[in-house]
């Protein structure tokens, strides 16, 4: 590769990976250099991409009819047009956000330090700019569409320590980012998985690889290595960050996972990605690794097309539910009154046969009067212990619906 990319070619970067793995780091390191702006995480372009492709099958519902395709405006075209926009806002918007960090330096200068820099001067370019948003992992193919010119940075931190930063790392005062080291490992497996499988479809020439480990152990090697891969020149202050610890989980020393209820086989099969993804990515793009990303991007869109009809149909399906339990809460109200009575009945019985004489057979009484007060006792429990019952009825109805509602 060349040691600069032609101007119109470079288009944004974006960082992806599991959480915990470096992507934020990365991120600024890659924001130091003078033709790179660092973003925050967006957490908005992944979606909106599926959203795009969605609105353009609107668009062509129609055919000849429809405006997109009666002006001949192919999916390429749609796509790229849009996020040629955003790109061309994000950097025309880099003097607002240099002014907002200079504003927010002046407030929390405890908060700020020399490492960290939107900017370090007015003059330089600033042609590009980079996204460490983590949850992008899951949306590369739409990401790709918008910014066809896009390179890709996947870094890779061994599975252990991310699982150990993640149990430790609290994201909103005592929230922490997962609850069980069950969710940490699903977690880790759901965005690495989707980052090799980009990585298989899209090639070497447009998402590398970064081990977690050489970037801080071989901080100007790796850097060196990213920005020839981007087609930047390198330049030391990008690894002036990686000298400053951010947003660290604090792992206590004697740390040990192993909470009982993870799943061994779902470990086993994160330690074996994890041990073989540190090795370098050089395979050659793969065609039906491209087509189960593509099948991946087609199912999320077809999901978000149909949200709306599948929410008026659940819509539906809850008030016929709600109907269903009126209609046994009032039965159950009715049976209980008529226990009620069976009870009372039954006890005066009896008590007219002690008091005053034996109209019938005290066998009978006697049966008569353990009947209902089983009668009265079963519907107290019921009315008692909840809806379970009732839960049970409803999952009954329910299985009609089975399979009509469903997510990617």
């Amino acid at each position: 590769m060349s040691e600069f990319l032609p101007a119109q070619d470079r288009g944004p970067i974006f960082v992806v990976g599991s959480p915990r793995s470096g992507t934020s780091v990365l991120t600024w390191c890659l924001g130091q250099h003078a033709n790179i702006l660092p973003l925050e995480e967006s957490n908005w372009l992944g979606e909106f991409a599926v959203g795009v492709e969605v609105q353009y099958r609107v668009g062509c519902r129609r055919g000849d009819r429809s405006p997109l395709s009666a002006s001949g405006i192919g999916r390429a075209e749609f796509f790229e047009t849009i996020g040629g926009s955003i790109n061309e806002m994000i950097l025309r918007h880099r003097l607002q956000m240099e002014e907002r960090s200079r504003s927010c330096a002046e407030r929390h200068p405890e908060q700020t330090h020399p490492a960290f820099n939107i900017a370090r001067s007015d003059s330089e370019s600033k042609s590009r700019w980079v996204d460490g948003t983590p949850e992008n992992s899951m949306y590369i193919a739409g990401l790709k569409k918008l910014f066809p010119d896009a390179r890709f940075v996947h870094i890779v931190r061994d599975v252990e320590s991310v699982v150990a930063s993640m149990l430790n790392f609290k994201t909103d005062g005592d929230a922490r980012l997962v609850k069980t080291e069950q969710e940490a490992y699903e977690y880790w497996m759901r965005t690495v998985q989707a980052c090799v499988q980009a990585e298989a479809a899209l090639g070497p020439d447009v998402i590398c690889r970064l081990r977690y480990d050489e970037l801080v152990q071989r901080p100007i090697q790796a850097m060196r290595e990213v920005l020839e891969f981007l087609g930047e020149a390198f330049m030391p202050e990008c690894s002036e960050p990686l000298k400053v610890k951010i947003n660290s989980s604090h792992v206590p020393e004697d740390f040990h996972a192993g909470e009982p209820g993870t799943d061994k086989e779902l470990v086993r099969h994160a330690r074996r990605l994890s041990a073989q993804l540190q090795q370098p990515a050089h395979e050659p793009p793969s065609l039906q690794a491209a087509a189960e990303m593509e099948g991946a991007f087609d199912r999320r869109v077809t999901f978000m097309a149909e949200l709306d009809g599948t929410y008026a149909f659940a819509q539906r399906e809850v008030a016929r539910l709600q109907g269903i339990i009126k209609g046994l809460l009032k039965g159950l109200n009715w049976c209980g009154v008529a226990l009620t009575v069976n009870l009372l009945v039954a006890s005066l019985s009896n008590l007219w046969n002690i008091f005053i004489g034996h109209s019938i057979p005290e066998s009978t009484n006697l049966s008569w009067f353990g009947f209902a007060l089983v009668g009265a006792g079963m519907y107290v429990a019921i009315r008692k212990e909840g809806f379970l019952k009732l839960a049970r009825k409803i999952a009954l109805a329910m299985r009609n619906t089975r399979g009509k509602i469903t997510c990617p």
